[in-house]
C-alpha cells in the first residue's frame, strides 16, 4: 500500500475527529472517555510541583525532572486548591505544553528531512497522529520528554554529548526508556554506557536536590502502590491498550463481554493470546543474543525499536498508547524496501489513525466537557481498535524481530558488513538514511 494512501487514511481520521468535535462538543473514541479530564495530567504534575509532599501524600512515580521543570513553567498562585483550579487558572502551563509539542512537528521533520518527499507523511504519521494527539489531550509529560528523545536519538545535534544529555534528559522524565541503553551495551559500547550512565546520574541527583523529594526508595514504594491499584480497573486499562494483557484480564473478570459462550472459549483465548505474546519474548530474547554474538551486525536503531516494541506487546498491563511515539520514531526510519519493512511501516500508518469503531456501548449518559465548554451526550465502550491495535503492534514485534535476525545473520563470522564503518563510527542512534564519515552514501541494505 503506497505511503501517500497510508498518510492520507491518518489525515481523514484527523479530519474525522475535527468534525465529530465540532458536532458532539467532545473527541471521540479512542481519546478519553472522561470527557471532564483533558489535560489534567499536565496539572496534577504542576499542582504537587507546587506543593510539598510530592512522593508522600502525593504517591507520584515521576522522576524529580518533571517537578522541577513543571514548576518552572507553571505559576504557583494557581495552585491554592487543586489541579482542577490550576486547569482554570494557569495558562502559562498549557501553552508551554502546546510550544513543545509544535517544536516536536518541526525537530521530526528536520530527522526525517532526508528521506525525500515521505518526510511530510512520516511526520504527520508520528508528529499528529493517535498517539501524539492523545498524550497531549492526556496533557502528559511525554511531549517533552519525546523532545528530548529526538534530541538524544536523531542526528540533528552535532556534539556526542549534546545528544547524550538529550538522550539522559528524556530517561529522566521517563525511566523505562533506560532500556535504550541495552542496543549499545550488546555493541560492547562500555565507554559511550559509563559516561551516558554518569550523566544520567547526575541529572537525577540535582534534580532530586532541587525537588527535595523523589529518592530511589520513594519511587519503588510508589511504583508498588500504584501496580497495586492498576490491578483494580480492568475497564480503564483496555481503553487504549497496546498489550493483550489488559484484555485477558477483562475477559477472565467478564468474559461475556466480548460475546464468549463461556469460561472454555474465554480461556482458549487467554491461551492462544498469552502464546502470541511469549512467542514474542522468546524472539526478542534470539535476537538480542544473536546482536551480542555478532555486534558489528547490530542497527542500534532497529534493536531499539525491537525492545520498545516487546515492552508495549508483551509486558505493559495497562493504557499506554502514547508510548508508542517512541517506537514510531524509530520505525519511520526505516526505508520502504522488502516485505518485513514495507509491512511494519504500513501498520504503524494505522496505529497512527486517530479514529475508532466502538461496537459495544458501556459509557453513555451526560457530561460536561471540558474541551468543548458545554454539557454532552457522550457514548464510550468496546470497539474495533481494541482488540485490533496489540494484534497490529505484534506484527510489528515479530517484523523487527525478524529484521534483528536477518541482520546478525546475513554476517559471516570474521567478517564486516559493507557499512561496518558506519556502525562503529557513527552516534548510537544515528539515523541509517546518514551518510558515512567520508560524505558518500551507505552500501544499500539488502531487501527483507
Amino acid at each position: 500500500m503506497p505511503e501517500a494512501l497510508l498518510a492520507a487514511a491518518v489525515g481523514a481520521g484527523l479530519l474525522y475527529c475535527i468534525w465529530f468535535f465540532l458536532r458532539a462538543g467532545y473527541l471521540p473514541q479512542p481519546f478519553l472517555y472522561d470527557v471532564r479530564a483533558p489535560l489534567i495530567g499536565l496539572y496534577e504534575t504542576a499542582f504537587w510541583a507546587n506543593h510539598d509532599g510530592t512522593y508522600g501524600v502525593g504517591e507520584n512515580i515521576y522522576p524529580p525532572l518533571s517537578f522541577v521543570v513543571a514548576r518552572l513553567f507553571s505559576i504557583h498562585r494557581c495552585y491554592a486548591q487543586s489541579p482542577i483550579v490550576g486547569r482554570a487558572c494557569d495558562m502559562m502551563a498549557r501553552w508551554v505544553l502546546l510550544a513543545f509539542f509544535t517544536l516536536n512537528i518541526a525537530l521530526v521533520y528536520r530527522a526525517y528531512r532526508g528521506l525525500g518527499v515521505v518526510a511530510l507523511t512520516r511526520t504527520a504519521a508520528v508528529a499528529l497522529g493517535l498517539p501524539m494527539l492523545y498524550a497531549l489531550e492526556c496533557g502528559n509529560v511525554i511531549i517533552l520528554t519525546f523532545t528530548a528523545f529526538v534530541l538524544g536519538c536523531g542526528d540533528l545535534l552535532r556534539s556526542e554529548w549534546g545528544r547524550r544529555i538529550a538522550l539522559v534528559t528524556a530517561i529522566n522524565f521517563k525511566p523505562y526508556l533506560l532500556v535504550l541503553l541495552i542496543p549499545p551495551l550488546l555493541r560492547r559500547r562500555w565507554v559511550w554506557v559509563a559516561w551516558t550512565c554518569a550523566a544520567g546520574a547526575g541529572l537525577y541527583g540535582l534534580t532530586w536536590a532541587l525537588q527535595g523529594g523523589g529518592s530511589p526508595a520513594e519511587l519503588l514504594r510508589n511504583l508498588e502502590i500504584y501496580a497495586a491499584g492498576v490491578a483494580h480497573r480492568p475497564w480503564s486499562d483496555v481503553y487504549y491498550a497496546t498489550s493483550f494483557w489488559p484484555l485477558i484480564h477483562y475477559v477472565a473478570s467478564d468474559y461475556a463481554v466480548l460475546g464468549l459462550a463461556g469460561p472454555g472459549g474465554a480461556g482458549a483465548w487467554v491461551l492462544v493470546l498469552e502464546i502470541l505474546m511469549r512467542l514474542a519474548q522468546a524472539g526478542v530474547a534470539i535476537s538480542l543474543f544473536a546482536a551480542a554474538a555478532r555486534p558489528r551486525s547490530a542497527d542500534v536503531n532497529r534493536l531499539s525499536a525491537m525492545i520498545l516494541a516487546m515492552v508495549l506487546t508483551t509486558i505493559v498491563t495497562g493504557q499506554s498508547g502514547y508510548v508508542q511515539i517512541f517506537l514510531f520514531f524509530l520505525i519511520f526510519r526505516e526505508p520502504w524496501r522488502g516485505a518485513a519493512r514495507i509491512t511494519i511501516l504500513s501498520a504503524a500508518y494505522l496505529l497512527c489513525i486517530p479514529a475508532d469503531i466502538t461496537i459495544l456501548p458501556v459509557i453513555h449518559g451526560s457530561a460536561h466537557s471540558v474541551l468543548g465548554g458545554r454539557d454532552v451526550s457522550i457514548v464510550f465502550g468496546v470497539s474495533v481498535g481494541q482488540l485490533a491495535r496489540p494484534a497490529v503492534l505484534l506484527v510489528i514485534q515479530y517484523g523487527l524481530i525478524y529484521l534483528n535476525l536477518a541482520d546478525a545473520l546475513s554476517v559471516k563470522a570474521g567478517s564486516a558488513p559493507a557499512d561496518a564503518r558506519f556502525l562503529v563510527s557513527s552516534p548510537e542512534f544515528a539515523t541509517p538514511f546518514a551518510r558515512d564519515d567520508i560524505g558518500k552514501p551507505r552500501g544499500a541494505e539488502p531487501a527483507s
